[in-house]
């Protein structure tokens, strides 16, 4: 009898890891439309419904959660089979993640009021004014890089309300960010949309946003969740669920993983 009994919390042991070896959980930070908790409290959005589609044509499960950006990092670090809706491809990520193709783009602009009447053909002409961005992200580094200086002709910010509200006010002159979601930035805080341009856009910064898993994940779990995003842009579902969120197709060149 004793032995029959360990034998079965065997079994049941080893099925419950296949189970959980064939689960992942997609998190991302509330990110409309992309990722976001709807009315009902359910989490939706366009790569969401991406996931969906991925998953369905594999023998995976899946459920999904939106939680603060700084608790998504946290979770992809201590859970294997954590998997990020959208993180920024960078040279720095290279080698921390294992990514599963790309979902979407963040394209970065330099960005002004409409009413900025001085011509600005290219980011060194910026240098002789006040250029801002978000203290600690991508954009940081990059205006350092290109040039710019703290306290002279770059100004850091915390938050994005802060960035636009200096704009707005015109106590800067140009604004470096992506623009994924930048009239619902605006909208939020009363801002009109209508008032600003986008002056040059910045084609060397990163853009390309994946599934990103870590490197502890199954390769055949990453191997069939890469297969299955590069099959539905092949099959048309891909595009499908964007004109579904009215967002525009990638640049067919970087569809593939």
């Amino acid at each position: 009898m004793l032995v029959r009994v360990v034998f079965s919390a065997c079994v049941f042991m080893f099925y419950s890891a296949i189970c959980n070896a064939d689960h992942v959980t997609f998190i991302a930070e509330e990110l409309p439309p992309y990722h976001f908790k709807n009315q009902q409290g359910e989490v939706s959005g366009a790569l969401v419904d991406i996931a969906k589609a991925v998953v369905k044509q594999t023998n995976l499960t899946a459920n999904f959660e939106i939680m603060p950006m700084a608790r998504v990092f946290k979770e992809h670090q201590t859970s294997t089979n954590a998997i990020m809706l959208s993180l920024l491809k960078t040279p720095e990520r290279i080698n921390k993640y294992t990514w599963l193709g790309e979902v979407y783009f963040a394209d970065a602009y330099l960005i002004s009021l409409k009413n900025h009447v001085d011509e600005v053909v290219h980011l060194n002409f910026a240098k002789e004014y006040k250029v801002a961005t978000i203290r600690g992200y991508l954009s940081e580094a990059y205006l350092k890089q290109k040039g710019f200086t703290e306290n002279k002709n770059l100004i850091l910010v915390s938050y994005y309300n802060q960035l636009w509200q200096m704009l707005y006010k015109n106590r800067i002159d140009f604004v470096v960010t992506n623009t994924l979601t930048l009239d619902n930035e605006l909208k939020s805080l009363e801002l009109d949309p209508s008032l600003i341009t986008k002056r040059i856009h910045l084609s060397d910064l990163p853009s390309s946003l994946n599934f990103a898993a870590s490197n502890q994940l199954n390769p055949k779990t990453a191997k069939a969740l890469s297969d299955a995003l590069n099959n539905i842009k092949e099959n048309g579902e891909y595009r499908t669920i964007l004109n579904k969120w009215q967002l525009l197709l990638p640049n067919t060149t970087n569809l593939q993983h």
